[in-house]
């Protein structure tokens, strides 16, 4: 069993502290909001997350490319946390972004329960915002080691997996 350490992350200059604790975490800080931390079990949680992080930043200029409009990132709900929350004409898009070996194994990593999670949460923004969109769908954003990119839009229907 090894010991966890604590990092204090600044984000401003992009170093890292080490202090000795009995948790790890991993400080968030966004405009506008409280810090907040993340308590993971070890080193590879926050290569891990660090890693999921540089996969949604890369999923959002792809999207931005692809003539989507962002309107939010990491967006929870009651239900569940969207990726990237973004829309393309009248569209109101759930954008999951996998990051795998490769892309065979990005696309085949979401399982019915992430599925029935997105799709509501989907659902339960869509409830939330004052305007109505034309179509909701859920897109996959697979990326692999190497850098390639395989965008999967509408990738599976949101009606199957609707429980509220």
């Amino acid at each position: 069993m090894s010991a966890a350490i604590a990092l204090d992350i600044n984000y401003s200059t992009g170093s890292l502290s080490n202090f000795a604790n009995s948790t790890c975490r991993s400080r968030i800080k966004s405009k506008g909001s409280n810090e907040r931390f993340r308590v993971c079990e070890n080193w590879n949680s926050i290569e891990n997350y660090e890693k999921g992080i540089s996969a949604e930043l890369c999923a959002e200029k792809k999207l931005k490319l692809d003539g989507y409009s962002i309107l939010g990132k990491r967006v929870r709900t009651t239900y569940g946390e969207i990726d990237i929350l973004a829309r393309k004409g009248g569209d109101l898009v759930a954008v999951e972004v996998k990051q795998r070996k490769s892309l065979d194994l990005a696309r085949d990593c979401i399982s019915m329960k992430q599925r029935a999670r997105i799709s509501n949460s989907l659902m339960y923004i869509a409830s939330e915002i004052a305007e109505s969109f034309d179509n909701y769908r859920v897109d996959v954003l697979c990326l692999d080691s190497v850098g390639r990119c395989e965008h999967i839009e509408n990738a599976f229907s949101v009606a199957d997996f609707i429980t509220c």
